[in-house]
């Protein structure tokens, strides 16, 4: 009985092993079209001016991504930030707990560097 068994199991496992093998071992994928419709010189000329407008960019695969610019000045970073601080905003408490800014102080921080912007000079250390 039990050598029954062992050549069915074995019978089994060697015709799901074959047909494992059986499919053909190409993809069929879709006809890329490789023809362009503009000439060498037409894309040489488009490359010569993204890079003189320096709109050109370039990524490779382990490329990161491109850091966002800043819209806002040295100058009223500076000024936020120490309004922040003045606000108790900035830093740890002794129990590592963080302080959320409410909306008027958040609004208290944008007027002190939007002054910051109009006045040009940063505020002051304490």
């Amino acid at each position: 009985m039990n050598s029954k068994i062992i050549i069915a199991t074995t019978l089994i496992a060697l015709v799901g092993a074959g047909s494992a093998f059986a499919q053909e071992g190409t993809q069929d994928f879709p006809a890329a079209q490789l023809l362009s419709s503009k000439s060498r010189a037409d894309v040489k000329a488009e490359l010569a001016t993204a890079q003189r407008n320096g709109t050109l960019v370039t990524y490779t695969e382990a490329s990161p991504a491109a850091a966002p610019a800043s819209a806002m000045t040295r100058t009223q970073v500076v000024a936020e930030l120490r309004e922040a601080q003045r606000l108790g905003l900035v830093g740890v408490s002794n129990e590592g707990e963080y302080r959320i800014a409410t909306l008027a102080e958040q609004a208290s921080i944008r007027a002190a560097g939007l002054r910051a912007i109009s006045s040009n000079v940063a505020l002051s250390p304490r």
